[in-house]
Order: C-alpha cells, then sequence, then structure tokens
C-alpha cells in the first residue's frame, strides 16, 4: 500500500492535499494512506490560526484568495471547483456551511464583500473548514489521518522508506514525504544575538524578527518609545496590536478627516527604514477576480528568455527581463493617463502605437509629446522607489509635512480603484504579472550575481513596496497616528545602535536635526528563509545529515571572470517542478519534496496564496507534487 506524508499542513499543504484528492478521484487505483503532520489547525497552520488577534487583517481581497483549482490553471489534473474566500463568506452567511462558528465569525462573513479586507483568523477559519470539504471529497483508495504533533527527524530505511520521527518519539514509515512546512523560525543573526545581549544586559527590550501574532508585546509599556525597525506588512500589524490592540479606536469626522482616539495604553512608536516610506496602500478593487493580462512579458517572452538562459547559464535581470516588466507597467500606467484626458477611444489609439515602441527610447517619447502628456505626469522609477527630494530631507518639520501629504495623496488614489487610478492600475500590474516574473526567476533563471543585487536586493523590495502593501485605509490609519502623536516616521536610511553609555538603543536617519534614544527596540520584519539558521527540526535534522543544501546560483562577480563561484540563496535546493529534493552532492531523492516558502530563492515570492481566475502557478505546482506522489504523469 502506497503511503504518503505530508509535514506541514498550511495553506500549501492543503493544496497538496487537495490536489491528491482530485487526482485520486479521477485515476481508480490501489488503496493509499495520506498521513497529515500538523501542530496546528489542519489546514491553518500557524500563520493562519484562527485564535489570533482581530486587529490582524489581510492584505488581499475576499474574491481573490482561495484554497482550490479552477479551469484557468495550467495543469494535468482534473478541476474540483470550490469557493473562494467570498463565495465562502456568502454561503456560511446564508446558513449553508454545516458547523457551529463563534459569534464574531458569523458577523465578518455578513459583513464580506468580494472587495473586504478579512480578519486573518477569519481566512484561518476558512482553510480550516476547506480541509473538512477536501476530506469529505475524499475516494474510498484514499486513507486521510491527521496527526497533531511536529515532526523532528526524517531518515531513509534499508526498505526504501521514510521514517518519520515525532516530538515524543512516535515513528511512522512513509514512501513518500513532503515537506510543506512554511515560515519556520531561524537562530538569530550575530547584530540580532548583540542587541539581545545588549537589552538583557541594561534591562531594556529587544524583539527580532517574528510573526506579528507570535510576537510579546506585552512589555512595551504605555507612553514609552518604542523603535520599530521595518515599515512593511509586519509594521502594520505591529501598529495595529498596539493601538487598537490595546484599547484606541479610529473616528471619522464630520470634515471627513480620521480621527485616533488613544486609550493611554499605547506606547509611542518611532519608525523608519532604509526606504524611509512605508508601502503603498492597497487600492479598491475594480477587477473582480481578473487580471491585467501581459502584453510584453507574455508565455511566450519568457519561453524565449529561458532559451536565451541555458547556454549563458542565467539571465540578467536588469538587461533581460526588466524592460519587459517596467514597459508593461509604464504602458498600463500611460494608456490610463490619455484616457482619463482625452477619451476611451484616444487611449487605444495611444496604446496601439506606445506597444510598438522599445522601452525608455525616444520612439516612446515622441508618442508622449504626440499625445500631449506633460512632463510632470512622465514615469519615474527613480523617483516611485524615492518619492522624497533633499527638500523633504531639510528637517523635521519639512520631513513630516512631505510624509504626511504623500500618505494622504496615496489614500486618495488608492480610493479611487486599481483600474481607474493610472498610478495604482500601473502598480498593480506587478502583481497581476507575478506568475510571468516566477516563470523568468525561478529554478536558476537569474545569473548568480544578478539574482543577489538585481532581485532580492533591489527588485524584490521594489515589488514589496509599490504592489504588496496593506489595504488603504492603514495607510490612513497611519497618518491619524502621526497626527495624535502616537506614532512618528523617522525617515530613510533608519539606523539604529546600542548606546553603552546611556544603555539605550540610538535611532538616527537622513533627516538631520533629530536623534531618537529608546530601551525597547522592535524588528518588524519576518524572519528572512535561510536554511544554515533554521529552527525547523526537520528541515536542520535533514540539513545536518546532508540530504538538504542551500539552492546556490553559479555568478561572476564583477571584473573576475571566475564562473566557478556560487551565491548561496538560503532556501533549500529542489528540482524544478515537482521539487524533489537535492543532497550536496547533486543526487536527487525521488521520494522527497519540500515545497513553499522553504524553496525561497529557487522559487520567488513563495508566499502568496491562491488567487483564482488567474491560471495560479500554485495550484499547478501542488497539482504536479500531487501528481507524482500518485506516479501519474505530470
Amino acid at each position: 500500500m502506497l503511503r504518503i506524508g505530508i509535514v506541514g499542513v498550511g495553506p500549501r499543504g492543503l493544496s497538496v492535499l487537495e490536489r491528491l484528492v482530485a487526482n485520486a478521484r479521477a485515476h481508480p487505483g490501489p488503496p493509499a494512506v495520506v498521513e497529515l503532520f500538523e501542530p496546528r489547525g489542519f489546514g491553518s497552520g500557524q500563520v493562519w490560526r484562527t485564535d489570533q488577534p482581530p486587529a490582524l487583517i489581510m492584505n488581499i481581497v475576499a474574491s481573490q484568495i482561495t484554497a482550490f483549482a479552477d479551469d484557468t490553471v495550467p495543469m494535468s489534473g482534473p478541476v474540483r471547483p470550490g469557493p473562494s474566500l467570498y463565495g465562502w463568506a456568502v454561503a456560511l452567511a446564508a446558513g449553508r456551511i454545516p458547523g457551529r462558528y463563534p459569534p464574531e465569525v458569523l458577523d465578518q462573513a455578513r459583513r464580506t464583500g468580494p472587495g473586504s479586507y478579512c480578519r486573518r483568523s477569519f481566512y484561518g477559519h476558512y482553510l480550516e473548514w476547506a480541509h473538512r470539504e477536501v476530506l469529505r471529497r475524499a475516494p474510498a483508495r484514499l486513507t486521510v489521518r491527521g496527526h497533531h504533533t511536529r515532526i523532528v527527524a526524517v531518515t531513509d530505511t534499508p526498505q526504501g522508506r521514510q521514517r518519520l520521527t515525532c516530538e515524543k518519539g512516535r515513528t511512522f514509515d512513509v514512501d513518500q514525504l513532503v515537506l510543506a512546512t512554511g515560515h519556520t523560525g531561524v537562530h538569530p543573526t550575530g547584530e540580532e544575538a548583540a542587541l539581545a545581549r545588549f537589552a538583557a544586559r541594561t534591562g531594556g527590550r529587544y524583539q527580532r524578527p517574528a510573526s506579528p501574532a507570535d510576537t510579546d508585546l506585552d512589555a512595551l509599556e504605555p507612553g514609552r518609545p518604542v523603535l520599530v525597525r521595518g515599515l512593511g506588512l509586519s509594521f502594520f500589524d505591529h501598529m495595529a496590536l498596539l493601538t487598537t490592540g490595546r484599547g484606541g479606536t479610529f473616528t471619522r469626522e464630520a470634515g471627513g478627516r480620521l480621527r485616533y482616539l488613544p486609550s493611554g495604553d499605547e506606547p509611542r512608536l518611532v519608525c523608519g527604514s532604509r526606504r524611509g516610506i512605508p508601502l503603498h496602500g492597497r487600492a479598491d478593487n475594480e477587477k473582480g477576480d481578473g487580471r491585467h493580462e501581459p502584453v510584453f512579458l507574455t508565455t511566450a517572452a519568457v519561453d524565449a528568455l529561458r532559451e536565451r538562459a541555458r547556454p549563458a547559464g542565467g539571465l540578467d535581470f536588469r538587461r533581460d527581463c526588466w524592460p519587459l516588466i517596467a514597459k508593461e507597467v509604464e504602458t498600463v500606467y500611460y494608456t490610463r493617463l490619455v484616457a482619463e484626458a482625452a477619451s476611451p477611444a484616444t487611449a487605444q489609439e495611444f496604446h496601439a502605437l506606445y506597444v510598438t515602441a522599445p522601452w525608455s527610447g525616444d520612439a516612446e517619447r515622441q508618442i508622449l509629446r504626440k499625445f500631449h502628456l506633460p512632463e510632470h505626469h512622465r514615469w519615474d522609477w527613480a523617483k516611485t522607489a524615492r518619492p522624497w527630494d533633499a527638500t523633504a530631507l531639510a528637517s523635521p518639520p519639512a520631513w513630516h509635512t512631505f510624509l504626511r501629504a504623500h500618505l494622504l495623496a496615496d489614500v486618495a488614489e488608492a480610493r479611487r480603484g486599481n483600474l481607474t487610478s493610472a498610478l495604482k492600475s500601473a502598480l498593480d500590474v506587478l502583481r497581476d504579472i507575478r506568475n510571468e516574473i516566477r516563470a523568468v526567476i525561478n529554478d536558476g533563471g537569474i545569473e548568480g550575481e544578478s539574482y543577489r543585487t538585481d532581485v532580492r536586493g533591489w527588485f524584490t523590495p521594489l515589488h514589496a513596496f509599490l504592489s504588496l502593501g496593506p489595504p488603504w485605509t492603514r495607510i490612513e490609519e497611519l497618518v491619524a497616528l502621526l497626527d495624535a502623536g502616537i506614532a512618528e516616521v523617522a525617515g530613510p536610511r533608519f539606523t539604529v545602535t546600542p548606546d553603552p553609555g546611556s544603555g539605550r538603543f540610538t535611532a538616527h536617519s537622513a533627516v538631520p536635526g533629530h536623534t531618537w534614544h529608546a530601551t525597547a527596540l522592535l524588528d518588524a520584519r519576518l524572519p528572512a528563509v535561510d536554511l544554515a539558521r533554521t529552527t525547523s527540526p526537520v528541515l536542520a535534522h535533514l540539513k545536518d545529515r546532508r540530504r538538504l543544501t542551500p539552492f546556490t546560483l553559479p555568478t561572476t562577480p564583477a571584473g573576475t571572470g571566475d564562473r566557478t563561484r556560487r551565491y548561496v540563496t538560503g532556501g533549500v535546493a529542489v528540482t524544478a517542478r515537482p521539487f524533489r529534493t537535492l543532497d550536496p552532492d547533486g543526487t536527487v531523492h525521488p521520494r522527497r519534496y519540500v515545497y513553499g516558502v522553504p524553496t525561497e530563492g529557487a522559487n520567488w515570492v513563495t508566499e502568496t496564496g491562491i488567487r483564482p481566475c488567474v491560471g495560479s502557478v500554485t495550484v499547478g505546482d501542488s497539482d504536479a507534487i500531487a501528481r507524482s506522489l500518485l506516479g501519474l504523469p505530470t
């Protein structure tokens, strides 16, 4: 009898299970047993668990997240449709979903629309329901058994099986194994360890990178300053936990301005990052469950890029890929501007001309002049990435004035929507074409040095800054917190160092004239994916026994001409689909797979969920794994 193990049953493990069930129903065969190992809830896992604080919300609308496949996904397996989060909420509110749910879950279901940003815990309830629904669909040949436990070791047996050891010592033997462990902790870096020692020695507090839902914030005292490093999604989660999560409220004044009413239990947040600007707010969704279809970074263009990469050993991201991505974004931006200034017919005429012009050349500029697009509306990637100038950095008041205006302008554009606003429609393209970007980058598509500097060092942070932000309401809340004196954004090039003389942490930014001191420092970031530092017992066990190795890329550092060097990404090395593991010597394990977040490096932006109706790469990946587990062609 075939025995399959899935370690980690958050969204990725759940997706593999859903594809296993769908394929097993479509292909009669011998009996098989699927053993699921998940210490938290089956489906929700750790990140989406249902007991996390209600202040934590999603950054994707309810109609654009699902646990199921649809007929837009390129895959070999059958489609067994299921509802999106929005569809499930509608059914739950109408009483069509069996089971007992807490009143706050039913209330959220009644208030959920297709464009709603739901509580993270609500999505967890949906995922746990999806798990039960998948089990209900399982054919008789498939026996699925769940175990609320953690796997700490995997060894290969002489009989060709894999022996899984649970944290309490029980063992299971399986033929095929999928490790979908999701976000795992890592041991501290040297800097993080030094900061922790300093805080312990001086009676201060240092919180190193961790999921906000897992962070102990109780020691942060009301009214005391807290230095916060990071202005990404984790920052907004921490911001909510330390304000409304402590009893504060937001109220709308008669003139429309949002105002924050403190509870008195909030600390004072001094926030900053290298960029100095929070992520762009997510616009109101006008696309339904659709997306922008690529014009330049098409499937054919991706195939051509990958073919070009083969003899040379990898692409140069800025030279080979970036022009197509940039052209995709700018075309949407300018077409929308022309439609707004003239008419849809004129916009069509513009688009037909503009798509034929090479990116960032004279022909483009001539077309922009022909259609009377003024200079101050021209797209500028440098300014988009760093919207402040020297005037804004002249003094703390100048910075505050600039920042507040920038944030309010971002809110205003976001409220117009992701089809109406030229800016937001353009930025949303970066999110819409992630399938194609992944197809270029994944599995060593980019040369190592270009991956290090261009993808990891530049594009991935830019992509997050412009397209992966929180709902615009969070940006508006930040402005209200600035006005209330609860929060302060210090400016770009934010640095924090321990000061042994005062026993406090000291912060500076590029804005002159202000230094901040605090006994508490909060790193508002998720831990990096790094196999060398992982605290996952099972991943560490396999790494220490040389059955896993980091994914590396051949690289030629500038001026060396040395192709023997390799860049270590930190993610687990796997093959292309279906992501079988590799030993340090390159040997492929034929029956062991690692999927999702631990493979960041071999794959790009692995933490995103399944988006319906857009040909989800994630579902295609899950289907390939499931079919391989069952011995079916992929």
